[in-house]
């Protein structure tokens, strides 16, 4: 790797710079180094912070994805993406900034692959955090609310269930994608006889308030959806449906933001639509018979 980085800089006609933080330069003939989709940023004069914490964190189970946070002073001129971060030849350019009244001031950078941010984590003497499974075992169900339901029916109300099956407690973020007009944590797909159901709504939202959930072995967490927001179910028959709640697990000893993990609660469930009176009767699925 050092090799491919001093090739690279004798390319752009530099040595490499040292690591630490950088202003990004508007001179296109200054010196540059490179990201890791190869195009090259003009870095400007190295810049010092006197930084205060930094967080390292994963992004996804796969852990090649990180997120990181830089800490510092409050900087009132600290623009969203000025600095660049230089660890052992590589560039990492801010992706954004944030501030806590007036107290400190954040910047943000995205590091592709676990090597590199084990590099990224040395330089800056922080640990990495990532993702890891807590171990839980979950028993999942949706249930409807009626065996059956009338075509037109306003509401087709159905429960998830999710059962700590486990010995150990977990917790997860209830919320966060309800600032719409229906709970994007969850995912449905229904089929009428083996034929996809359009969708009707959208997976548009705006995030929303959030809240941790901790389930104690032996307990379970219960929530009702409306699935009319997902299908029209103007059609008699059986619809098999697939439901998937979006579950990101949590420390439940640490209130931080740290996703341990990412997982889906899913099951099976099957919604009988009736007709109306004297209207279609529903198709009964047929087996297909042996050759």
């Amino acid at each position: 790797m050092n090799a491919l980085l001093i090739a690279a800089s004798l390319l752009l006609g530099a040595d490499p710079p040292a690591d630490g933080f950088y202003r990004l330069s508007s001179d296109a003939d200054a010196p540059a180094a490179k990201i890791v989709d190869g195009r090259a940023l003009p870095l400007g004069k190295q810049r010092e912070f006197a930084v205060q914490s930094v967080q390292l964190i994963s992004q996804n189970n796969e852990n090649d994805r990180f997120w990181l946070s830089v800490t510092v002073p409050f900087d009132a001129d600290l623009e969203p993406n000025a600095v660049v971060l230089i660890v052992d030849g590589q560039a990492f350019p801010q992706t954004g900034s944030g501030s806590n009244q007036q107290e400190t001031s954040s910047l943000h950078f995205f590091i592709p692959g676990e090597k590199r941010a084990e590099r990224v984590a040395t330089f800056l003497n922080t640990p990495v955090l990532r993702c890891k499974h807590p171990g839980h075992r979950l028993l999942v169900t949706y249930t409807p609310a009626e065996e059956s339901f009338a075509v037109g029916a306003k509401e087709i109300p159905v429960t998830l269930r999710i059962e700590n099956v486990g010995d150990a407690p977990f917790a997860f973020q209830q919320g966060g994608r309800n600032r719409a007009a229906r709970d994007n944590q969850y995912t449905f797909a229904a089929y009428r006889y083996g034929t996809p159901v359009a969708d009707v709504g959208t997976t548009q939202h705006h995030g929303g308030m959030s809240v941790l959930r901790t389930i104690q072995p032996g307990e379970a967490f219960e929530d009702v959806i409306d699935l009319r927001k997902w299908f029209a179910f103007d059609e008699p028959g059986h619809y098999d449906i697939h439901g998937a709640y979006y579950l990101s697990f949590h420390d439940p000893d640490d209130e931080g933001y740290f996703v341990q993990w990412e997982d889906h609660a899913s099951a099976e469930f099957t919604v009988r639509v009736e007709a109306a009176e004297g209207g279609e009767k529903p198709v009964e699925a047929v087996e297909p018979s042996a050759p």
